[in-house]
């Protein structure tokens, strides 16, 4: 692509290539043994961030050098997101404190980082420029995924073992990949209807084809219904709003690529029977498919305090709680049969549980003046935009694909300025003073400073942590870090009391299991976990109050019906209390037998 030839490249564009690169292709495929599941335990998480951050700090620079403050014309409605999540956060009655601050730190870092992208003065060349970005590093990913296909090829070191040989990505989860690569396979079809595309050389050519057969086969082979579902639509939205430039852009491209795109759907097709199995249950409704029940549950939760919700990091214990309450029939026993939800697998029911129609004002503000956007700018590029967001959005609407992976949320970001920078405002700073102009780019590149020590400093705390269980939870030198981390301090506390519970009940001690209970007592309300419930019960048992175990155990099964491991303690349970009953029938009382 010549960037380094291009005279509309000056510094701030040569910068935030340069950052850009960083975000997208290096910072992404960061890994290192992890524990799985959200946020930072991923630590590709940390690693974008990182890059984020100094993006912001960038920006806030060329702001301070420039005087100048680039907005897109609606950044106030898009604005409504942060806004509302502080909002909620600071007036509703049962926040957890920890994700409150998580989450809104996400998002206003999200808001800045959009609205940083405008800083940097891009025009139209560089735009499809970055998207080759993108699509470079969806081909990274891609291979990533198909070596994790192969039974006897891996990178352990590298990226994320599959021991089914599931394609999951450097994002650890099947439909994370696929949203990905649907995506992917827009931006290939969206390149090849650009003008650019005339000026690319054959090698970037062979990177298309590349791109749509590895997105293909990725979509395919993953059987996931969100990513072919998103692929599909976001297609046809594309060649409906762009057929007549992509026919006459390139031929002969096009024809190798729609070739690749259906070779790697071949290829991948041993998946397909698994994505039509899918939607026959999604199809079948209440009975086949729990995320309808999940639905279902989650409107009525809403429904008990719609206007501010139930605070933001509540949902864990509100929804577990309702389960719970549901009674044991054919209809309920998918639901409550089912393990722990973090997430309610929308995003919109999530945000009107936690956080009530005030916070959903946003996020519809945010949708709202994007497709005024589209709109204005005319059919054909206006579906060309809706096209690249359709595989992420519809991501949202059925998983938690944020949580897990916040490249997915950094893209949406991305290509949420790629389409409101077509109108944008210029706010002249002359009217600040030199020492307000001087201490905004050094309070952002503090924050970034602060941000990345924070982010790398909590990788060494999770590193820790895999060290400790990996040392069968016998060093607790390796929880030091973790302790000292505000993300990981709970988790490490966690670890410690109880093991030091497990050794009191070995040697008959008695203080370090109250600790613990005074402990899990508080902790279990805020998200009632499974594991947490077994450690509690085990623990009333070893100080033989049996009235506190017992009802513990029977609040556990009634939100975690069927659960194997609560279902076994339930069983060694009462057979021990059938051995003790029956050793006491059988031993006569002394004043009895002293009877004639």
């Amino acid at each position: 692509m010549h960037l380094e030839k291009d005279p509309s490249l000056q510094k701030p564009q040569k910068l935030f290539f340069g950052l850009f690169g960083l975000l997208f292709l290096v910072a992404p495929f960061y890994y290192q043994p992890n524990m799985g599941g959200e946020g930072l335990n991923l630590p590709y998480n940390s690693s974008i961030w990182i890059i984020a951050c100094w993006i912001i700090a960038a920006a806030s620079f060329i702001v301070h050098r420039t005087s100048t403050l680039i907005l897109p014309k609606h950044w106030l409605g898009l604005a409504m997101l942060p806004i509302g999540a502080i909002f909620t956060g600071l007036i509703a009655e049962n926040n957890n404190p920890t994700e409150w601050l998580v989450r809104c730190a996400v998002i206003i870092g999200g808001y800045l980082l959009f609205i940083s992208f405008f800083q940097f003065r891009l025009n139209g060349r560089h735009l499809d420029r970055s998207l080759y970005i993108i699509l470079i590093m969806g081909i990274i990913a891609g291979i990533y995924g198909a070596i994790q296909t192969q039974p006897h090829f891996h990178l352990r070191d590298f990226l994320p073992y599959s021991t089914g040989h599931q394609i999951v990505g450097i994002f650890q989860q099947v439909n994370l990949q696929a949203s990905m690569m649907a995506t992917l396979l827009i931006v290939v079809y969206y390149l090849i209807s650009r003008p650019t595309i005339k000026n690319m050389g054959w090698i970037v050519k062979v990177a298309i084809c590349i791109a749509a057969l590895l997105a293909s086969f990725s979509i395919a082979q993953t059987g996931s219904r969100v990513g072919l579902l998103g692929a599909v639509v976001g297609l046809l939205i594309l060649l409906i709003g762009r057929w007549n430039t992509i026919k006459r852009s390139q031929p002969l491209l096009l024809s190798v690529v729609i070739i690749a795109t259906f070779a790697g759907a071949f290829i991948g097709s041993s998946g397909l029977l698994k994505t039509v199995n899918k939607f026959d249950r999604a199809i079948g409704g209440m009975n086949t498919d729990v995320r309808w029940q999940i639905y279902s549950l989650s409107w009525d939760t809403f429904l008990e305090k719609p206007l501010l919700g139930h605070g933001l990091g509540s949902f864990q214990k509100v929804f577990q709680e309702r389960r719970g309450a549901l009674p044991d029939n054919e209809q309920t026993i998918a639901l409550k049969s089912s393990p722990r939800y973090s997430h309610p697998h929308n995003e919109l029911i999530f945000w009107m549980i936690e956080g009530g129609i005030v916070s959903i004002i946003g996020i519809l503000a945010a949708a709202i003046y994007t497709l005024k956007q589209c709109w204005r700018v005319g059919k054909q590029r206006g579906l060309g935009y809706i096209s690249l967001l359709v595989p992420i959005i519809l991501h949202t609407q059925v998983e938690l694909p944020f949580y897990i992976s916040n490249t997915h949320w950094l893209l949406l970001l991305f290509l949420l300025f790629f389409i409101h920078q077509q109108e944008k405002k210029v706010v002249r700073l002359h009217a600040l003073s030199n020492s307000a102009q001087t201490l905004f780019p050094i309070v952002c590149i503090s924050t970034a400073l602060i941000g990345s020590i924070f982010l790398t400093h909590a990788q060494v705390a999770n590193a820790g942590i895999i060290s400790y269980l990996k040392s069968r939870q016998t060093q607790t030198t390796y929880l030091k870090t973790a302790l000292n981390n505000y993300y990981y301090r709970d988790l490490a506390v966690r670890l410690l009391l109880v093991r030091d519970m497990r050794i009191a009940i070995k040697h008959n001690e008695t203080k370090p299991i109250t600790d613990f209970l005074h402990w899990a007592s508080s902790n279990i309300r805020i998200i009632p976990d499974v594991g947490l419930y077994l450690e509690m019960i085990i623990a009333y048992d070893a100080l033989k109050q049996f009235t506190e175990r017992d009802d513990t155990l029977e609040k556990a099964l009634s939100i975690y019906l069927n659960h194997p491991r609560l279902d076994k303690l339930k069983a060694d349970l009462d057979k021990r209390s059938a051995i003790t009953n029956t050793a006491s029938v059988a031993t006569p009382n002394p004043s009895q037998a002293n009877q004639p």
